[in-house]
């Protein structure tokens, strides 16, 4: 007894798949042995059962049920179905995730995020077999990664790959040409697996129940050599060169270590793409990533109608054209392997530095020409961290763009940090400042008293973005930085420092940040804020820290609200103006004015003389034991009216 369906019985006969061999291939070969339509062969293994078509999405990947009837009826292991399908390459090609399995899919957008070709590209030497008896009765494989818009050479036969029939000059069929089917005229019979199946664009139709138009008929494995016959010998040795590494990488489990950006999302082919349609976009911006004039010329003849088109004036009534090969990799496996060579030489370099310089001029040519269609390009790119980086606009040392208005991972750190978003302060504390940043002071122009507080700033905004990413205003946010402040800020410095000062400015954060990196005792500010959200100043503790401090007048009579804040922005590194304390309802408006006020007086620098220069060593010592608490405290344990004694003795006693 056989479980197999009356409708999926066994085939007569069957074949073994050859290495790489394809799904339409098999069908070709299978169909050739069986003397049937390879529609037929199709439709009797389950693969047309409601269209007298092989749907194209098939060769994306069958479903489990399909896969089933289809190894059983030609006697294959699940294994050896699955391979003839591109799953074989899921691993290790990441456009493949966006390519729906189990359903019909837009074969447009396929050709679109690289994801495959449904027509195949091929090697005539590789078609003509390994003169075995096999091969030579129905041909030698047509390779399933021929299918793969990145595959356009044959490191085999050192040559590029063809994909015209050498007769009648058309792309082998594909879904642009039949309406998605796996094979071009599935129901014609009597054709070798490695003849064109083309129609004849003047063709007669033959007789019979079902009319097909005359077929091509070119034997494919004996077309000349076609695809970059006009490069220097050179020039093809440089493409597949590139081809061997392509196709180490496409090997599962082999992306080499080397590779800088083999251990990120996608590995290295999201980067390789996406710099591919970087330079398309923004030709001839980067001619001179092309090695030599001769792929440039090819590059060239394929982006200049593209371009042409973008840089057309469009009427203002039109909606959104859409350009063809916009896109899609190039058809032509020359002009396909000329521009994946200038990417592979943009992303070349491997010290963000030099790759920033080389991406930069791209996008700002992108957005030039296109700045929506640019904004499309970039927004979902599951890119390597490094080119992320060099993508993203800056202003002055900041990143300009982010998750809100660009692409999608451009909310990228900017360096590859050991520290955490917890552990970057809302103000960068007066030593790390004095260490590294108070020189620049001297070469600022309108420096005033707050000029300190605002570097402060800027700079943990710089470090919020070395290690989370995103805009300073998204920055901001995570700090739990009034942005109000933040725009003062940038103010304020945009006026006082002279541009070749920034860079200084970023040198001197990149070493607090190393600092930071080297430092196994950091401290997790966020976990601090967080801790004593709702502590305030003991009522015993205040007059305690005031006694014996002459001069200091109504200060010292006054509630101990002054004393919450100074203590919180201590503790937390953080601005006075943030503190939990000033957003309580009970702090009515007009004393929440005063009380800022009072703040903002007390940590004015002329005002740190005499009993106030004393009060704040006070604090500032207080402050230190509350930390040390906080610390070592689970969150939230400090609350209204919580002190700083321990079980040895109070921070106020030793003060």
């Amino acid at each position: 007894m056989t479980d197999v369906p009356d409708r999926h019985r066994r085939l007569a006969r069957s074949l073994v798949p050859l290495p790489e061999e394809s799904l339409p291939g098999f069908l070709l070969r299978l169909a050739h042995r069986l003397g049937r339509s390879p529609g037929r062969v199709a439709g009797l293994c389950g693969l047309a059962a409601y269209e007298r078509r092989p749907p194209a999405y098939h060769l994306i990947g069958l479903p489990d049920d399909i896969a089933a009837a289809f190894a059983a009826t030609t006697r294959l292991s699940r294994t050896e179905v699955n391979d003839l399908t591109l799953r074989r390459y899921a691993a290790t090609y990441p456009a493949l995730a966006k390519a729906q399995m189990d359903s019909k899919v837009n074969m447009v957008a396929q050709r679109e995020y690289w994801a495959f070709n449904a027509s195949s590209r091929y090697c005539p030497e590789c078609l003509s077999g390994d003169r075995s008896p096999v091969q030579s009765a129905h041909g030698g494989p047509w390779k399933l990664s021929w299918h793969l818009p990145v595959v356009f050479a044959c490191p085999l036969h050192h040559r590029l790959l063809e994909v015209v029939c050498p007769k009648c000059g058309n792309v082998l069929g594909g879904a642009s040409q039949n309406r998605g089917s796996l094979i071009r005229q599935p129901q014609r019979d009597g054709l070798h697996p490695l003849q064109c199946r083309n129609p004849m664009p003047e063709g007669s139709f033959a007789p019979g129940r079902v009319a097909h138009q005359e077929a091509c008929r070119a034997r494919l494995d004996m077309a000349p050599q076609t695809s970059g016959s006009h490069l220097p010998t050179e020039e093809r040795a440089r493409m597949i060169t590139l081809q061997e590494r392509l196709d180490r990488w496409l090997a599962p489990g082999s992306i080499e270590p080397a590779e800088p950006s083999a251990g990120e999302p996608g590995g290295p082919f999201t980067d390789l793409i996406l710099a591919a349609q970087l330079i398309k976009l923004s030709w001839p911006a980067g001619a001179d990533l092309a090695p030599t004039p001769a792929t440039a010329a090819l590059i060239d003849a394929h982006a200049t109608p593209i371009t042409a088109a973008l840089d057309t004036p469009k009427p203002t009534t039109s909606k959104y054209l859409r350009i063809p090969e916009l896109w899609p990799a190039p058809t032509d496996p020359a002009a396909c392997g000329a521009l994946l060579l200038a990417a592979d030489t943009l992303l070349s370099t491997h010290e963000s530095a030099s790759l920033r310089e080389r991406v930069q001029p791209l996008v700002q040519a992108a957005h030039e020409r296109a700045p929506k269609r640019a904004y499309t390009m970039l927004r979902d790119a599951e890119i390597s961290a490094p080119l992320a980086r060099s993508l993203v606009r800056r202003r002055q040392i900041f990143h300009a763009g982010g998750s809100s208005r660009g692409p999608g991972r451009l909310r990228v750190p900017s360096r590859d940090c050991c520290f955490s978003p917890e552990e970057v302060p809302q103000l960068l504390p007066q030593a790390w400042f004095d260490d590294h940043l108070a020189h620049l002071i001297d070469h600022m122009q309108q420096v005033n008293s707050w000029t300190a507080r605002h570097l402060r700033r800027a700079a943990s905004l710089k470090l919020m973005e070395m290690t989370a990413g995103g805009t300073w205003a998204e920055c901001a946010k995570t700090l739990g930085t009034l942005r109000g402040s933040v725009v003062r800020t940038f103010d304020v410095l945009g006026r006082a420092i002279p541009g070749n000062l920034w860079e200084e400015f970023e040198a001197g954060v990149e070493r607090i940040a190393a600092e930071l990196d080297s430092n196994p005792n950091r401290v997790n500010y966020a976990r601090r804020r967080q801790s004593i959200a709702t502590w305030r100043m003991p009522a015993p503790d205040w007059p305690e820290l005031c006694n014996g401090i002459p001069k200091l007048g109504r200060l010292a009579r006054q509630e101990p609200h002054l004393a919450t804040v100074l203590v919180w922005a201590e503790v937390t590194q953080s601005e006075h103006l943030n503190c939990p304390l000033l957003a309580t309802p009970a702090l009515a408006g007009q004393d929440r004015k005063l009380l800022v006020d009072q703040v903002a007086q007390f940590l004015t620098p002329a005002h740190q003389k005499a009993g106030r220069l004393e009060l704040r060593r006070r604090l500032d010592l207080y402050a230190a034991r509350l930390a040390v608490q906080c610390d070592s405290a689970l969150p939230g344990s400090f609350g209204q009216g919580t002190s700083t004694a321990s079980a040895d003795q109070s921070a106020v006693g030793e003060v």
